[in-house]
């Protein structure tokens, strides 16, 4: 069931029980549904409905049929064949007028009917783009794409009359021989979709249940093609002309022949043709095609400088002279245009306050030696050049004179004008630039350049014959509902323009078709069901009735072949099912070896290295190991530097937990109590005694809340460690008397400086520091970060006074026992010794620096900085001979010429803003150094603000 909401997604209009998806690949795509009301619905346009994740709209006003009076009965009013359109409807409904995105700089009306050039595909979606941001915005915004791997068809000209962006996407495959696929609001040109991940075969459980093949019927088979290209630029009687060694003409006197021939004709035959590998099949169908200009749908092909380089020509025998370095395209601009004085183009293009009787000026041109002098092959019609991209492409200057200097050519051009902009081109915004591909017109090129054409006329014949010389079929599957249910995720894949892998020996295809049409049906049964179309090639059915050839998907793209996103999406799907992914994750269902090791990420050995390897023996270099349980190993070598976050303990009992199972309740509550199994080496017995009095730590990773969040050191046996958690017990009894591997245990009760209630775990390390029985088990040593303590006669979790044997480092804690003591020092029950006890008076000198209360100087503050110096609590600073201040900013230079300012420093100093350097934009703490010298003492100090 689908909700109906109007168009501000808020109110819901009805629920619709039955839909049937329609989609066309490069047509419409809608939903179909009948709705049945006891009431009136008040449809509006904007109502929609989310289907397959997409949404679908109402663009009218429904009809409606009313059958009973309101509330008489469920069906008193039908609203049949209510159709919701997806959002390309709404290319139907945007104007294609003459728009071009903003930053591009081209010329533009504004105007419905205009013609304009385009050098490629993406100034056409260029076009769309525009179109459709005048009208949809925001969330609304539609976006046009050219795919990255579309190569074919350039330098176009395009002409528009009163057309929708619907039907100029007609122009990307009759003008530019592309297919493009439409995805919510984003226009993709130049590809198909991409192949579903799943292959389609004809059997039970496997996904096709009816396949019907169906040949199409108004194919013409082409086997034998005879190709003819434009007269353009062609000799008068060219072909009349050609002789052989004993200069007896190739054509008899009776035949003409105006076109541009296929590279045989006429020296090896009169009648030249192409015939396709499949004749011998399909017998001898013959055809013919003109490149000459007169179908938009196929190129004009003439001798012409198209492609045309300094290495063919020489290759050819003809004499070419070009500069060192130069890439050797002969049919490109050298420098910019430039007036006849050789300065460069400086006008806007008006022209407008030339006197009466003067002409608008010639321009110049400079191009490379192309192997021949236009003078030399004028004709009855005026030379021209024709501007194949650049600011000017698809503009044709007549040309007037010809000039060689050097090895260039300087042609003398004649300015256009363009009515519709009312501009003379080229001008000083809109001028041809060095690089600038062009082509000649109304010369007669000379044979090299009509071979050359030849070829290209053979290339396109034989691109032409490929697409017609088979059978064209479609194919009507319907896809087993029961498979698709199955496969649920295979519902919302399905989608018109994208490849179905289909596998059907009979018809002997293996491969991927593109889906053509597609139609859901859902509401009639528990499941939805499927019928496809699928076609190699079909016409374009559009909402305008557009109606083109489109390519398979061996052409569809343009480039004559599967893009690399359908290639993916291919080996995704078959590749998946043999090989393992390098870029994906994924399993595989056996042991794989590597025999030669392996590497992680990018790697370098040694200490200082970085990324790991395992090599083939089965040695290791990584960066960290973390392990869940146990390390074993026979040797444990590590840095000599050793850290420790908790306490060290030297004590009579303690373990490493193997595994532990609380006890529980009849309700399955968690009792206090519980049974421990130690991890032990072979051999080895575990250092655990009945009411030994145990603490451990552990981080809790599934419940982080029980980790605590600060470190606690009472003074008298509590202790708590951020990021982890400390749990107390008392071992009750040994169940395993042999090795003492298994013990039953019991939680410290909770107390007023003891309020938590934790269970021992997996994998943590506990010390047994004390025993409430047995004296022999009651003494210990343990070490924090700023004191190590000697205990003895521990027999509760607590330490009292009488527990401390001693302590050194800091004394502070041992106030909680009425010892006032303070500073870094040892606490000792006795003292023996045979040496010298001696009391000295050694305060060193220190520096006391005062900024206001305040460590932060925010922009436009100043900080006034005083230092005074102590040796113990005496103000030595009267004898200071020596101060300096230096600064850490990071940036090495500029600290030492803040020092060299500095340099004058006498124990007083206001910091402003500015002193703190780059670290003042980029927050980073900047540090002052504040040193004091006298006679007999230095003292440091230093400042971070």
């Amino acid at each position: 069931m689908w909700k109906v909401y109007d168009k501000t997604g808020t109110k819901v209009r009805c629920e619709v029980r039955k839909v049937q998806y329609s989609g066309t690949f490069m047509g419409e795509c809608f939903v179909n549904t009948t709705i049945n009301s006891e009431l009136p619905i008040d449809f509006e346009i904007g109502d929609y409905f989310i289907y397959r994740n997409e949404q679908f709209t109402i663009n009218y006003d429904p009809s409606v049929l009313k059958k009973a009076g309101a509330r008489k009965n469920g069906e008193a009013y039908v609203y049949d064949g209510v159709k919701f359109n997806s959002y390309s409807d709404e290319l139907t409904r945007c104007d294609f007028l003459d728009y071009v995105l903003a930053d591009n700089f081209v010329h533009f009306s504004s105007l419905p009917t205009f013609s304009f050039f385009a050098s490629s595909i993406q100034d056409l979606a260029d076009r769309i783009q525009a179109n459709l941001d005048r009208v949809y915005t925001g969330d609304q915004k539609w976006a046009v794409e050219v795919h990255p791997e579309y190569v074919n068809t350039t330098n176009v000209n395009i002409d528009a009359s009163k057309l929708k962006v619907w039907a100029a996407l007609d122009f990307i495959k009759s003008k530019f021989d592309a297919n493009f696929i439409i995805r919510g609001r984003k226009i993709i040109i130049g590809t198909a979709g991409v192949a579903i991940d799943n292959v389609f075969q004809y059997g039970k459980g496997k996904g096709l249940f009816e396949i019907q093949r169906v040949a199409e019927s108004n194919q013409q088979i082409i086997t034998r093609l005879r190709v003819y290209g434009s007269t353009r630029n062609l000799p008068v009687r060219y072909y009349n002309k050609l002789s052989d060694a004993s200069l007896t003409n190739y054509l008899p006197n009776n035949m003409a022949v105006q076109n541009l021939m296929l590279p045989d004709f006429p020296k090896r035959t009169l009648d030249a043709y192409i015939d396709s590998p499949n004749i011998s099949v399909l017998g001898v169908r013959e055809d013919s095609v003109y490149f000459d200009g007169s179908d938009e749908s196929l190129p004009e092909i003439y001798p012409s400088m198209e492609g045309m380089t300094a290495e063919q020509l020489i290759a050819a025998g003809i004499s070419c002279s070009i500069d060192t370095g130069d890439n050797g395209n002969l049919d490109e601009i050298v420098t910019d245009a430039t007036e006849k004085d050789g300065k460069a183009i400086s006008d806007d293009g008006m022209w407008d306050k030339l006197k009466e009787g003067e002409n608008i000026p010639s321009f110049l041109l400079t191009i490379k030696d192309v192997g021949f002098d236009i003078n030399d092959y004028l004709t009855g019609e005026t030379a021209t050049i024709s501007m194949e991209d650049g600011m000017c492409g698809g503009r044709e200057f007549e040309i007037t004179k010809c000039e060689k200097k050097g090895n260039k050519y300087i042609l003398t051009c004649n300015r256009v004008y363009d009515d519709g902009l009312k501009l003379y081109f080229p001008y000083k915004d809109y001028n041809i630039k060095a690089g600038d591909k062009f082509v000649f017109l109304n010369i007669d090129m000379p044979e090299v350049y009509i071979s050359a054409a030849a070829q290209r006329l053979l290339k396109a014949g034989k691109e032409y014959l490929a697409k017609n010389d088979y059978v064209r079929y479609t194919y009507e599957v319907k896809i087993d509902e029961i498979y698709m249910a199955r496969h649920p995720q295979l519902y919302s894949l399905l989608k018109e323009g994208d490849l179905m892998l289909f596998t059907e020996s009979d018809f002997k295809i293996d491969g991927s078709i593109i889906i053509d049409s597609l139609r859901i049906t859902e509401g009639e049964g528990l499941v939805p069901t499927y019928e496809v179309t699928l076609a190699n090639e079909k016409s374009v059915g559009t909402l305008e009735k557009i109606q083109n050839a489109i390519d398979s998907i061996g052409g569809g793209q343009g480039s004559g072949g599967y893009n690399a996103q359908q290639i993916n999406s291919l080996i995704r799907t078959f590749g998946s099912k043999l090989f393992l992914s390098k870029i994906s994750d994924d399993i595989a269902q056996g042991v794989i070896q590597f025999l030669k090791g392996a590497v992680f990420g990018e790697f370098a050995e040694g200490i200082s290295g970085f990324g790991g390897k395992i090599d083939q023996f089965g040695s290791a270099w990584l960066d960290s190991l973390s392990v869940r349980k146990f390390l074993e190993v026979p040797e444990l070598r590590y840095n000599r530097i050793s850290i420790e976050v908790g306490n060290r303990w030297n004590a009579p009992g303690g373990g490493v937990v193997e595994s532990v199972v609380p006890d529980t309740d009849v309700d399955g509550n968690i009792l206090n109590t519980g049974t421990i199994i130690l991890h032990l080496q072979d051999k080895e017995i575990g250092k655990v005694a009945v009411d030994d009095i145990c603490q451990g730590i552990f981080h809790d990773g599934m419940t982080l809340d029980n980790n605590f969040s600060d470190d606690y050191d009472d003074g008298i046996g509590n202790f708590q460690f951020s990021g982890f958690y400390t749990c107390y017990f008392r071992i009750t009894d040994i169940l395993e008397v042999g090795r003492n591997s298994k013990f039953r245990y019991m939680l410290r009760g909770v107390s007023d400086r003891w309020r938590f209630l934790f269970h021992p775990c997996e994998a943590m390390h506990f010390v047994g520091y004390g025993n409430f029985t047995d004296k022999s088990r009651q003494t210990s040593r343990y070490s924090t970060r700023t004191y190590e303590r000697y205990l003895r006669g521990v027999n509760d979790w607590e330490f009292t006074s009488d527990n401390i044997g001693a302590q050194f480092g800091d004394l502070s804690n041992l106030s909680v026992f009425g010892m006032n003591m303070e500073g870094y020092s040892a606490y000792l029950n006795n003292i023996y010794m045979t040496g010298v006890i001696e009391q000295l008076e050694n305060y060193p000198a220190r520096i006391e620096i005062d900024t206001q209360g305040d460590n932060f100087l925010a922009f436009g503050e100043t900080m006034d900085i005083t230092c005074r110096v102590f040796k113990g609590w005496s103000d030595i600073t009267d004898t200071v001979t020596k101060w300096r201040i230096t600064r850490d900013s990071g940036d090495t230079a500029d600290d030492e010429a803040w020092a060299i300012k500095n340099k004058n420093f006498a124990g007083n100093i206001t910091l402003a803003y500015e002193d703190l350097g780059d670290n003042a934009i980029t927050s980073v703490s900047t540090l002052f150094t504040v040193t004091a010298t006298n006679k007999t003492d230095t003292a440091k100090a230093i400042i971070s603000i």
